[in-house]
């Protein structure tokens, strides 16, 4: 694959099941951040664009989450050959074919020293989601509904425009997210809450 896809795979894999702490605000939301919060399998699928200044890549993902235990499955427009991705939250395996990559992702600065690009890797599986990441400041929070609908952490702005019920879980199915001159879009069209990613 390009460049621009195994960056992707560090924001996308950092799986953790610490439930967030609950921000003031309506009851409701506060049910609704916990039991996300405490939802550690799940299953979702969809697809992924990525974008930093003049590169944009695209690909079709299938996401499966077991507590700290990920993986993900890539594959790429006109027959691009398809990437697995296992994380355990600090280490990253990439395979495509015969190849495999590992690297460490327990800290931003290694993904940084590893990628070159600056990636939230712990956040991503939460926003995701639609709950902030557990301690980390938030610099901005609003809801819609008692549904996350804007946050601002560690500089990144996340928009969440549609939410849907799955197994009654109401669970984001389009996000946007941005930083400087990176953003990514994520398309989810199906969720399996309590799948158990086999």
């Amino acid at each position: 694959m390009r460049r621009l896809i195994l960056p992707l795979l560090l924001a996308l894999l950092a799986g953790c099941s610490t439930v967030p702490p609950s921000p003031p605000g309506e009851q409701g939301w506060q049910q609704h951040l916990a039991r996300l919060g405490a939802l550690e399998q799940w299953q979702a699928r969809g697809k992924l664009a990525l974008r930093n200044g003049e590169q944009a890549e695209t690909a079709s993902l299938l996401w499966r989450q077991r507590g700290e235990q990920s993986e993900l499955q890539l594959s790429g427009p006109l027959g691009m050959a398809s990437t697995q991705v296992l994380a355990d939250g600090e280490r990253l395996e990439v395979r495509r074919g015969d190849e495999i990559r590992i690297l460490d992702i327990s800290t931003p600065e290694a993904v940084r020293e590893s990628t070159g690009w600056d990636i939230p890797v712990a956040a991503l599986p939460f926003w995701l989601r639609g709950i902030p990441q557990p301690n980390a400041a938030t610099e901005a929070l609003r809801l819609d509904n008692q549904r996350l609908s804007h946050l601002q952490q560690q500089g990144w702005q996340v928009e969440f425009f549609d939410y849907r019920r799955f197994d009654n879980y109401d669970l984001p199915t389009r996000l946007n997210l941005r930083r400087g001159d990176t953003s990514a879009r994520l398309l989810i069209r199906d969720w399996r809450p309590g799948a158990p990613g086999e």
